[in-house]
Order: structure tokens, then C-alpha cells, then sequence
């Protein structure tokens, strides 16, 4: 028998190959073996620059997630490397000023960076970097409902929420009509839990096109007209009942 390409081999018995046969085969086959491509970030330190998609003034917010909390480079390098299609991030490390929780705030995006902008003669601080053949894939997800609860996902009781509970994915309420992308829909926010490792559930608005992805058990639901909670996990009686 003849070895072709690491190990594959060709019957005998089969008609022989042509010469441009045979290299079509043998080049089909190598790249089967190929290994993957390795994941990795981009060697560009990428600070005081800030991710755009195609152009500078190109910062849909539907592009990517925002994960607050957030302390470090390395913690929103996490965020990424554990969603499945995440492209790159944008981190700014002090976000104290908007009230939105401790620590930083770190966009995780889902769409090509193919721009970025300057920011070396600002007061505020980012970093922007591309992360090459991500290995994550998306998980399967079981809503306990396809109806949703009605009101706000929250965690342990109806008062207990924080913005470090979840990642948010929206589009900017203060853009004009001619500068937003369409809304999210219900199946994109279905869509960023299944791509986000560990995610319990999500809360939508269908109005805003306003998506959260949780990271934390959902165990009580508040009245709050407009949203719908979405857990992966089904909630005991008492605890799915809809606190006003």
C-alpha cells in the first residue's frame, strides 16, 4: 500500500489516480491534518486606542457586549477567551464616574475590528486589542420558558441586582434614528447567552432592543413593565413569584 500525506493510505485495489488526481487528494487530505491555528492576541499592546468596526466613528453598540466590573486587561482578555465568537475587546479601566459598579468596563466584541481611534492626548484610558482563532464554542441553552417571566431578572431576592450580575447588549438610546443599526431581537439575546460560558439566563426589553446576559443564578423576578426574564434554570414557586 502507498502512505499518503501522515499516515493516510490509498486500497490497491482502487483505479489508478492521474497525476493531477493525485495531487488534488493529497492536498485535500494534508489539509484535513493540519493543525488548528493557535488562538492568540494581538502583539500590539493597542493601548490608548479604542475599537472601531470599519471606520473611526463606526461604534455600533449591537457589535459587541459590555462586561462592568471588569478590574484588569487580563479579566476582559477572560471575558473573551470565554465567549465563543468574541474578535477583541475594549477595555477602560476606571468607569467609577457612571455609577455602573466598581472596577473598569470591558466591551467584548462580537464583529471584526478593522479600525480604531486615538485616544494618547485624552484623560480617558483604553486599550483595544484583537484576539485571533478563538477555540470557544457556543453552548446549548434550555430557556425555562418560551413566554419568559414578566418583569426584570434579579438574583438572590427581588432587590438583590447589580451590574456586575450580567453583561449588557444594546444599542445606545441616545443615537439618533439615522445613526442606529437595527434593534436586537429576543433570538439575538438567546443568541449572546448561548455564546457567554456560564450563563444562567437573560432579560430582554423588546421595545429598547435591550439584552442582559447573566452570570449569576437567577432566583426572583421584579415588576418592572416592559422586561422579561428569561432564566435557564426554573425558579421554585416562591421564588418565581413577581415582586412589585
Amino acid at each position: 500500500m502507498a502512505q499518503v500525506c501522515a499516515g493516510t493510505f490509498r486500497d490497491p485495489q482502487q483505479a489508478p489516480l492521474t497525476a493531477a488526481g493525485m495531487l488534488v487528494t493529497l492536498l485535500a487530505l494534508c489539509l484535513q491534518l493540519a493543525p488548528a491555528a493557535e488562538p492568540s492576541w494581538e502583539v500590539d499592546e493597542g493601548l490608548n486606542r479604542a475599537c472601531r468596526h470599519t471606520y473611526t466613528w463606526d461604534m455600533y453598540e449591537i457589535y459587541f457586549g459590555k462586561h462592568y466590573c471588569t478590574e484588569t486587561l487580563e479579566d476582559c482578555k477572560s471575558h473573551c477567551e470565554q465567549t465563543a465568537g468574541c474578535k477583541g475587546v475594549e477595555f477602560s479601566p476606571d468607569w467609577s464616574w457612571a455609577n455602573l459598579g466598581p472596577g473598569g468596563r470591558c466591551e467584548v466584541w462580537f464583529d471584526d475590528i478593522n479600525a480604531t481611534v486615538d485616544y494618547s492626548s485624552s484623560s480617558y484610558k483604553v486599550t483595544c486589542l484583537r484576539y485571533y482563532n478563538n477555540p470557544t464554542q457556543p453552548q446549548e441553552i434550555n430557556l425555562t420558558s418560551s413566554e419568559g417571566l414578566p418583569g426584570a431578572c434579579r438574583g438572590a431576592s427581588s432587590s438583590d441586582t447589580s451590574t456586575c450580575y450580567y453583561s449588557v447588549h444594546s444599542t445606545q438610546p441616545w443615537q439618533p434614528s439615522w445613526y442606529k443599526k437595527p434593534k436586537l431581537t429576543l433570538e439575538d439575546c438567546k443568541k449572546r447567552c448561548s455564546f457567554q460560558a456560564g450563563c444562567t439566563g437573560i432579560e430582554f426589553m423588546e421595545e429598547k432592543g435591550y439584552c442582559e446576559v447573566w452570570k449569576v443564578p437567577i432566583k426572583a423576578v421584579q415588576n418592572v413593565p416592559g422586561y422579561r426574564c428569561y432564566p435557564i434554570e426554573p425558579l421554585a414557586a416562591a421564588e418565581a413569584t413577581v415582586y412589585p
